[in-house]
Order: C-alpha cells, then sequence, then structure tokens
C-alpha cells in the first residue's frame, strides 16, 4: 500500500527533504537510478569462474563506455533461455555506471540518517512492474517513455530477456505523433521478431504503456492498430493501493519508483 507519494525537483536542502518524508531514522531505501545515470551493455558471456565473471566483463566493456574504466562500478545478470545457441555464444546484460556518482547518493542518504537497500535500474523496475502482471506467466513487453527517450523490456516469469532504448519521447509524439507512433511500432516489433527468434519461448501475452503524459491513449489505439498483438494500458491501482491521489503528470516515473520498492532480491550495483 503507498501511503505518501512525493514529487521532489532538483534545489533546495535534499537532506532536510528526506529526513521530513521519510517513515522515520534508518527507514530502508531503494534507490532507482533513471536513464542517463548508468549504461546497460549487452555482452558476450565469459567463460570463467562464477568468482571471475565481473573482473571478466569489467574487462570487456572497458571500452563501451564513455567514462574511465577506473571511475565505473560494474554489475551483471544473466538472461535466460539461451539454452538453444550454440557454444560461446550465449549473451549477458553488464550495468557500468560512475562511482563517483553513486557515492554522492550513498552519502545523500547516508547523511538523511537512512538506509540503502539496493541500488537498480530502471529496466529492473520495469520488470517487477511486469511481475505484478498475470500475462507475465507468458511474458510481457513494457514500454516507458520519459521526454525524449523511452525504455522498452520483454520479461517473463520476474526474468530480464531483452532491453532496448528507443530514441523517441514524449516531446517526439507531441511534435510528430504519426511518424512517432509508426517509429514505436518498428521498434517493437523488431524487438518482439528478436525474441521469438533468440529465447525458443512462447509468444509474449501483451506490450503494456506506462501512463502519465498526454498522448498515452492514442499511442495504445495506434499500436493495437500497428501491431498484431495486445496493446494495454498500464493502470497503477491495479498494482498497488493508494490512500493518497496518484498525480498523472509523474504517473510513469512514480510506478518506476513504486517498480523500485517491488524488488525483493538482496542485490545491488
Amino acid at each position: 500500500m503507498a501511503a505518501r507519494c512525493e514529487t521532489l525537483t532538483g534545489g533546495g536542502d535534499l537532506e532536510k527533504t528526506l529526513r521530513e518524508v521519510s517513515p522515520g531514522r534508518h527507514s530502508p531505501v531503494n534507490l532507482v537510478l533513471a536513464d542517463g545515470q548508468y549504461e546497460l551493455l549487452l555482452v558476450d558471456a565469459p567463460r570463467v569462474e562464477p568468482s571471475e565473471l565481473r573482473a571478466a566483463v569489467r574487462w570487456k566493456v572497458r571500452n563501451l563506455i564513455d567514462f574511465h574504466i577506473d571511475d565505473a562500478v560494474i554489475d551483471v545478470f544473466e538472461i535466460p533461455g539461451q539454452s538453444n545457441r550454440p557454444q560461446g555464444q550465449a549473451m549477458m546484460y553488464a550495468v557500468a555506471a560512475r562511482s563517483r556518482e553513486l557515492r554522492e547518493y550513498i552519502d545523500l542518504i547516508e547523511r538523511s540518517d537512512l538506509n540503502l537497500s539496493v541500488i537498480d535500474i530502471t529496466e529492473m523496475a520495469l520488470r517487477n512492474l511486469a511481475a505484478q502482471l498475470e500475462a507475465d506467466v507468458r511474458g510481457v513487453a513494457m514500454l516507458y517513455l520519459d521526454e525524449n527517450h523511452g525504455i522498452l523490456t520483454i520479461t517473463r516469469q520476474g526474468d530480464l530477456y531483452l532491453s532496448r532504448r528507443l530514441e523517441t519521447g514524449t516531446s517526439q509524439l507531441f511534435d510528430r505523433p504519426e511518424a512517432s507512433f509508426d517509429q514505436i511500432a518498428l521498434e517493437v516489433q523488431r524487438s518482439l521478431d528478436y525474441y521469438d527468434s533468440h529465447y525458443g519461448q512462447p509468444p509474449l501475452a501483451a506490450l503494456s504503456i506506462l501512463p502519465g503524459f498526454a498522448s498515452h491513449e492514442a499511442l495504445v489505439e495506434s499500436l493495437s492498430e500497428r501491431l498484431n498483438f495486445d496493446v494495454t494500458g498500464y493502470r497503477a491501482e491495479d498494482v498497488v493501493t493508494s490512500e493518497v491521489e496518484l498525480p498523472n503528470e509523474y504517473l510513469a516515473e512514480l510506478l518506476i519508483a513504486l517498480g523500485g520498492a517491488l524488488r525483493h532480491e538482496e542485490v545491488s550495483l
């Protein structure tokens, strides 16, 4: 149940604000990094012992990130459903973030007398939201749009199979709606085709689009017409009971925060 919902903008005494809005001292915090604060990379899975995996991936991504590897924090997670791939062609995801920026968040949370439980990424928050849907048994594609970009994920039974970054956001939907609808539909179809051809899983049950922007219903309707696929809008009320009304203007961001709060694994970046 959501007892409180609040959006804080930059500036001001954020440390003081966090103390005021938190339920109490040492309350747990799940931090979700926004798009642009990390890089999610698809890499060949190194054929090494589990204890050597992060070091091996760190070597692989050193030339793929736009900052120095010495300032990088690296985490990895496997992609299921690759047993039908030829030996040596398995892939996995690596997450790279700047250690300096993470340290700033950690210090802020500690100064606010709160306990950091996990540092997560937007794709995993989307995975957690998808896992709340009945359709996740077969698999769900999730679409989240911010002002200038989008993130499309494909998950099934709590596992992330695919993530694709879209160069279309809500501002493009406003300026060039039909062209943007076509571009998003193309990206979704490409992702569905890749998922079908690489993972040998049953067809996905649905595409769910996070709300919170003016053309949300138009996008749902447009993709329903363009794709031979069940397309729906993600409904916050189907996932959480809230004592407060969730503002539509920031509903997508609030759902991402909720997805971060729904994480249970004790895994951090």
